[in-house]
C-alpha cells in the first residue's frame, strides 16, 4: 500500500502544475481513475474482474485500456470498455461519464441510484447533481471533488485519504 500511496500522491503534486493539452489531461485522468480504484471500497466482494465501462466515446477509454493492459485493480485484472446505453452498462462496478455525454446525467444517476457503482464525471455541476468524483480544471489544473451524500447512498465507500485531496461537496 506504501508504494501506491507514494505513487498516487506524486500525482496529487503533478496535478498542480498546468494542463496544456488535452492529451495530457486525459492521461493525467486516467492516472486519477486507475489510483481512485485503490481508495475506493464496493460493498459486492464477489468482484473476479475489475469492469470499469465509458459512457459513449471518450480518449479516456484509449488510455484506460494502456493501464488495464499493465496493472490490476485490487488484484484483479481489468476490462475496460465503451457503451452507448445504459442497459449495456450493467455489471460495471466503474462508469466514466465524459463531458460529451448526450445521455442526461439525471438518468443515470437515477439508474444506478444505491446500486455499488463508482460514477466519474467530467462536466461543471455535475458533482454537486450526485456524481460520486467529478474532474474539474481550476487554474489550468486539474482537481476533482467527492460528493459525500452520493458516497452516503451507495454501495461503495471511499477512503479519508482520498477525501484529504478532494474538494468536498456535502
Amino acid at each position: 500500500m506504501k508504494n501506491k500511496t507514494i505513487h498516487f500522491f506524486s500525482l496529487i503534486l503533478i496535478a498542480y502544475f498546468p494542463i496544456r493539452t488535452c492529451a495530457q489531461q486525459s492521461a493525467f485522468k486516467a492516472a486519477f481513475l486507475y489510483h481512485f480504484a485503490e481508495y475506493i471500497n464496493w460493498k459486492d466482494n464477489k468482484i473476479s474482474t475489475f469492469n470499469f465501462g465509458v459512457l459513449e466515446q471518450s480518449p479516456i477509454t484509449k488510455q484506460m485500456q494502456a493501464i488495464a493492459n499493465e496493472k490490476k485493480i485490487k488484484n484483479k485484472p481489468i476490462l475496460v470498455k465503451e457503451f452507448s446505453t445504459l442497459d449495456e452498462a450493467e455489471g460495471y462496478q466503474f462508469l466514466f461519464v465524459p463531458a460529451n455525454c448526450s445521455i442526461p446525467i439525471e438518468s443515470i444517476l437515477s439508474k444506478y441510484a444505491g446500486k455499488p457503482v463508482l460514477i466519474v464525471t467530467e462536466k461543471e455541476g455535475f458533482g454537486k447533481k450526485g456524481a460520486h468524483i467529478n474532474f474539474l480544471l481550476s487554474d489550468n489544473r486539474l482537481r476533482f471533488e467527492i460528493n459525500l451524500k452520493s458516497f452516503n447512498n451507495s454501495g461503495v465507500e471511499v477512503s479519508s485519504q482520498l477525501l484529504q485531496h478532494a474538494i468536498i461537496i456535502e
